[in-house]
Order: C-alpha cells, then sequence, then structure tokens
C-alpha cells in the first residue's frame, strides 16, 4: 500500500519536474508555467498507477526492482513517444520523462526485509 501512496504522490511531482527539466534541455526554451502542471498531472495519474503496480510486480521476483522498473519505463515512454510523433530527434530524451520518476519512486518504495533477531 506504501509502495502506490509513494507512486501516487511523488511520481507525478517528480514527472512533471523532469518534463520541463527535458524540455528546456531539449529545446533550450523556457516552458510557461500557467496549466501545463495540471495538464501534467491529469496525464500522468494513469501511467503513474501501472508504473507502480509494474515495480510492485517486479519486487516480489528475484530481479532488482529500481533497474527493471527504470528500463521498462523508460522503453514504453519511449515507444510510446514514437508511436504519438513518429520520427523525432527528442524521442530518446523524451523516454526520461518517465524513467527518472520510477527510478526516484521505486528506489524510496524499496524497503529491506525486517531481519529477525533471535
Amino acid at each position: 500500500m506504501t509502495r502506490f501512496l509513494i507512486f501516487a504522490v511523488l511520481f507525478l511531482a517528480v514527472a512533471t519536474v523532469s518534463f520541463y527539466a527535458v524540455m528546456y534541455i531539449a529545446t533550450g526554451a523556457a516552458q510557461d508555467g500557467g496549466l501545463g502542471p495540471v495538464f501534467m498531472y491529469l496525464f500522468l495519474i494513469v501511467p503513474g498507477l501501472l508504473v507502480a503496480l509494474l515495480d510492485w510486480l517486479v519486487a516480489r521476483t528475484s530481479m532488482p526492482a529500481i533497474v527493471t522498473t527504470t528500463v521498462v519505463a523508460y522503453g514504453l515512454s519511449v515507444l510510446a513517444l514514437a508511436l504519438l510523433l513518429g520520427s523525432s530527434q527528442q524521442i530518446l530524451p523524451l523516454g526520461l520523462i518517465l524513467a527518472i520518476p520510477a527510478a526516484v519512486c521505486s528506489w524510496l518504495s524499496d524497503r529491506p526485509e525486517a531481519s529477525a533477531t533471535a
């Protein structure tokens, strides 16, 4: 439950910040501050919860959750952008918009197992 709460709250904020940072680095233009963050929150609710589900499923396996979640989130975002935008130079940097918050949230929600002391 904590994992989904971290992803629901923090994923949206980190994704919005990473979107503006990547767009500024890729294009060099500053973004307007109007309704952009509101639309980013609304647009990223579903991907954030899907990445949380992916992270929860991967955490139950022997694979490292942070690496796997980050790579899959990056790959899926690049694939979605390639389908939406077609051929563009910014597709690979734009994949970081979901990869950065996926890595941060997965790292924060990764708790070591409590060891029993006897």
